[in-house]
């Protein structure tokens, strides 16, 4: 006769079954954010790179032209960004480049297509916690950028001529006459001279939102360039001719029109990475004080400051 009283396993009990749930669930919620800031972190380490990489290429242009390339100019229009092609390995795309027309003329752009060599996109044009992106918001389809150049204290147009130059601007705030930059200029010394910073771009390719325009000249609007008239991240707006006004963003305020500038900005947390004229990539926090800032900015203002 077979024995039926001998033991034997018995299934999880409702109430057991929902106890592991809660515990996963609740090993979840401890671990996520473990991973989420390590992900940020290595984005963080990964824009931090490509910074770099920008200052590398400007430094190995100034040692083959004994000067920084110009912001932009509009005889013909370009910018920075086609200048540096060929000192970031990129002479494919630079010998594709026809500096005879501008950036949105045949062959340089091919209108309402990818085909143009500024609709292609490297992985140094952006930051990683931000997103890549392209410009479709007219017919002359192109790469948007994370990396502006350092337009100093200063808004465009200007008001007045500046009391100290930052390594980047125009003669007289004329586009057809783009400054170039030398580091025997740099008197205040490299080390304290802001080249390049991180910018925020809309999250539509096809919003006209001219921030992290890079690769347009246009001195109409703000685009390639930042300035030091306020603070990183600051929650005051930046003024443009041209600045989302349907895709709102808390991270990126913006008010049309305006005596215009553009502040740095990121998505990291407390800070945004900033390219110095030494080639150095440092993390500048947004509590950095006002004056220090604007004194970054200017390459011969003979300001002092400390540390930052």
């Amino acid at each position: 006769m077979k024995n039926t009283s001998g033991s034997r396993r018995q299934a999880f009990t409702l109430i057991e079954l929902l106890v592991v749930i809660a515990i996963i669930a609740v090993l979840i919620a401890l671990l996520l954010p473990a991973v989420q800031q390590a992900r940020e972190a290595a984005r963080r380490t990964q824009c931090k790179n490509h910074l770099k990489q920008w200052g590398l290429a400007l430094h190995n242009y100034h040692d083959t032209h004994r000067a920084f390339p110009f912001a932009a100019t509009n005889i013909p229009r370009h910018t920075y960004v086609v200048s540096l092609w060929p000192y970031m390995d990129q002479a494919v795309m630079s010998n594709q480049y026809s500096f005879n027309v501008g950036f949105w003329e045949p062959p340089n752009c091919v209108s309402n297509t990818f085909n143009g060599v500024v609709a292609k996109q490297l992985a140094t044009y952006f930051c990683p916690s931000d997103k890549s992106g392209f410009w479709t918001a007219d017919q002359y389809w192109r790469s948007r950028g994370s990396y502006v150049v350092n337009w100093g204290n200063v808004t465009r147009p200007q008001i007045a001529a500046p009391s100290s130059l930052a390594p980047f601007g125009y003669i007289n705030d004329n586009p057809a006459t783009p400054r170039v930059g030398r580091i025997n200029e740099f008197t205040d010394g490299t080390s304290n001279t802001l080249m390049m910073s991180e910018i925020l771009m809309s999250k539509n390719d096809g919003d006209y939102d001219v921030r992290g325009d890079v690769l347009n000249d246009d001195p109409n609007f703000v685009s390639f360039q930042f300035m030091t008239v306020n603070t990183p991240n600051s929650k005051n707006p930046d003024t443009n001719n041209y600045c989302s006004t349907t895709a709102i963003d808390s991270r990126m305020p913006c008010a049309p029109g305006g005596n215009q500038q553009a502040i740095a900005r990121s998505r990291h947390v407390g800070g945004v990475h900033v390219l110095m004229g030494d080639g150095a990539v440092r993390f500048v926090s947004d509590s950095i004080s006002f004056v220090t800032w604007q004194a970054l900015g200017s390459m011969n203002g003979a300001e002092t400051f400390g540390d930052f």
